[in-house]
């Protein structure tokens, strides 16, 4: 419940923003896009995290402030945000279950477009991009996941399962993260009315994921769709 309460109000953030932005916008751009994420090797104090690499599917909304000057909002669903390795193969045997974790990304960007050019007869335009907002998890059917650690190890004198000696890292339902994202792309608008393609790729950083920091590439391409003049 708690999660969902988040993920409603992210959401409702970004389309007051959205449309607040646009009522002094020259030009507005509509982005639905889909990609994928690759999260990086992560240390929690001595044990290994790996989280998955997954899809990443959303929209954003930007407005101009002038001929250079972007405003963008942005929402995200990751359907797969928990870990590949936890629990462990010996956790499950154990009746530990692994759970689904699901996320989503709300941040505000400010974007820098570079003019535009004619491309047959399409108007390119590269960008780069700089961002912050947050990642909320939302476990399903439970309260936490596993995210790292075991809760049972083999006795390397005995050979018997015994409870783990170490620290296990659980997410919760609702916890949330701040997030930086970096990178830029490229525009062809207009190639079909106020259709057009845009790609992108962004770096994006978690600083506090649990004590330590988490750093994954984002790539990211679909349609987009824009009104009004620069």
């Amino acid at each position: 419940m708690r999660s969902k309460l988040i993920v409603r109000s992210a959401f409702m953030m970004l389309v007051v923003g959205a449309f607040a932005a646009t009522l002094s916008a020259q030009q507005v751009e509509l982005y639905p896009y889909a990609g994928g994420f690759w999260p990086r090797h992560t240390n929690f104090h001595g044990m290994n995290g790996d989280m998955r690499n997954e899809g990443i599917y959303g929209l954003k909304v930007g407005a101009f402030l002038d001929q250079n000057v972007q405003l963008e909002g942005s929402f995200g669903y990751i359907n797969h945000f928990e870990s590949r390795i936890y629990p462990t193969t010996l956790d499950a045997s154990m009746g530990i279950p692994s759970r689904t974790v699901y996320s989503v990304l709300y941040d505000v960007n400010g974007t820098w477009n570079f003019g535009q050019r004619q491309f047959m007869r399409a108007r390119v335009s590269p960008y780069l991009t700089l961002g912050g907002g947050g990642l909320t998890a939302a476990v399903r059917h439970a309260n936490s996941a596993m995210v790292a650690g075991n809760n049972f190890m083999i006795d390397a004198t005995t050979g018997e399962v015994v409870p783990g000696t170490g620290q296990t890292i659980m997410m919760s339902d609702g916890d949330t993260f701040l997030t930086l994202n970096y990178g830029g792309g490229i525009k062809a608008m207009n190639l079909w009315g106020p259709v057009g393609l845009r790609a992108d790729v962004r770096g994006r950083s978690l600083p506090n994921f649990y004590g330590k920091s988490m750093h994954w590439p984002e790539l990211t391409g679909g349609l987009t769709f824009t009104w009004g003049e620069r």
